[in-house]
């Protein structure tokens, strides 16, 4: 057993030797480390108990959705209690990034029985994690109708599809394939006699969406307000500058080096994370004297190669699309920029294929200068320019009327391709 003040000194120390400021230290130990100690003292304890650090994060969950905090406040206690309990058990503090992703929490026996079946299942650590949450999804729904997994039936696969879809329409593939492996498992193990195939279901996803981009103006009006909203100013709007005029991915500027760049020949050379395939991307000024002067003016000094740091210690590359969705968004939101739903540092890249169709530029070099390797997937820039699809419509002066309502209002008529729909 650990006492709760000696944890929090640990965590705090090792945020020290990490290179996190004095000040910065000081602002969350008052504001987050300090309540946690109290919560502790408040139920009568000095003994760091993982049960009161689960209970306080609830509460503060509880009071974002309410709207009472912000999410990074609720998040900086996710986080402590986190290093906390990792200190306590190993002596060190993990700073991995905690993601707290799981929505659906059914009781302890249903999650044991979620980790045996995608155990038993044999599949990639990652499709596990896809299939996972549905599984906990319908484990939640299921226990709110029996306490027992003997009295699952058929009905209760063929009641959840419809709620599944619900929640996320566009996943029912992957929610079919999480219930196939439960059914499969309960069958296997004689936990349950489930007889309904649900291999015979073929769910339809609603037609894609169509997202409309960012605009010049949008992100005119968003560089307007970065200087003054952003601990580091040149870093964002190098960033969105860079995404907007080059249609790189996330992935691609986060993994971007400094070495990638060819300042001479005003460009920068990578081999695409996605597709694995080189690309040549130019770079017009404004965007190159952004990025220049976020390295020699605000970039940290240390030993990553990277381009784009983190804002804080340590100074890595950025690990996840997460933090560069919500800085568009925030900027949004500052610049009155339309929030429009779906629309995500992603449509950046949207934006610039847009750009490069509504100027006329062939599909084929859009689709190289954005590195897909099928043009179909140009399509969506496309569909946005009004003025050159317009252009692809055609009249019916080549279709005979020969039947239909239409046919007795022109008697006589019969409009063929080359005639220009003169009468016979």
């Amino acid at each position: 057993m650990q006492r709760i003040e000696d944890a929090v000194n640990g965590v705090l120390e090792a945020m020290r030797q990490r290179g996190v400021s004095e000040y910065s230290l000081k602002c969350i130990r008052w504001s987050v480390y300090r309540r946690i100690v109290v919560w502790h003292h408040t139920h009568d304890t000095d003994i760091c108990s993982y049960e009161l650090l689960s209970s306080l994060c609830e509460l503060q969950r509880i009071r974002y959705e309410h709207g009472e905090i912000s999410r990074k406040f609720y998040r900086a206690f996710v986080t402590a209690a986190f290093r906390i309990r990792s200190y306590v058990d190993t002596g060190k503090v993990d700073f991995s990034i905690v993601k707290d992703t799981k929505y659906y929490k059914p009781g302890k026996e249903y999650q044991e029985l979620v980790d045996s079946i995608l155990k038993a299942s044999g599949l990639t650590e990652g499709s596990q994690y896809k299939l996972a949450i549905i599984m906990r999804q319908f484990f939640c729904f299921f226990e709110k109708r029996y306490s027992s997994i003997e009295q699952a039936t058929d009905r209760d696969f063929l009641d959840f599809i419809p709620e599944a879809a619900k929640k996320n329409p566009n996943n029912m593939t992957c929610t079919m394939r999480a219930l196939r492996y439960i059914t499969q498992y309960l069958n296997d193990h004689q936990l349950a006699e489930i007889s309904v195939d649900l291999s015979i279901f073929r769910p339809q996803s609603p037609p894609n969406r169509m997202i409309d981009p960012f605009t010049q103006d949008d992100i005119a009006a968003v560089m307007d307000v970065i200087g003054s909203h952003s601990k580091t100013p040149k870093r964002d709007a190098a960033i969105i500058l860079l995404a907007f005029n080059s249609g790189l991915r996330c992935v691609d500027i986060r993994n971007l080096k400094l070495h990638n760049i060819d300042w001479k020949k005003q460009e920068l050379r990578i081999v695409q994370k996605k597709t694995g395939t080189p690309i040549s991307a130019p770079l017009n000024g404004r965007t190159l004297n952004a990025i220049a002067e976020y390295i020699l003016e605000e970039r940290p000094k240390c030993e990553d190669v990277h381009v784009f740091l983190r804002a804080y210690p340590p100074y890595t590359a950025i690990k996840s699309t997460s933090p560069l969705d919500y800085m568009i968004d925030k900027y949004c939101r500052l610049a009155s920029v339309e929030k429009i739903g779906y629309r995500s540092f992603h449509s950046l890249r949207r934006a610039f294929g847009t750009e490069l169709a509504m100027a006329e530029v062939p599909v084929t070099s859009i689709s190289q200068m954005l590195g897909h390797s099928d043009m179909s997937a140009d399509k969506a820039y496309l569909s946005f320019n009004k003025t050159q699809t317009s252009l692809c419509s055609s009249d019916f002066s080549g279709v005979p009327i020969t039947k239909g309502v239409y046919a007795s209002h022109f008697p006589g008529v019969r409009c063929e391709a080359g005639k220009g729909g003169d009468q016979e």
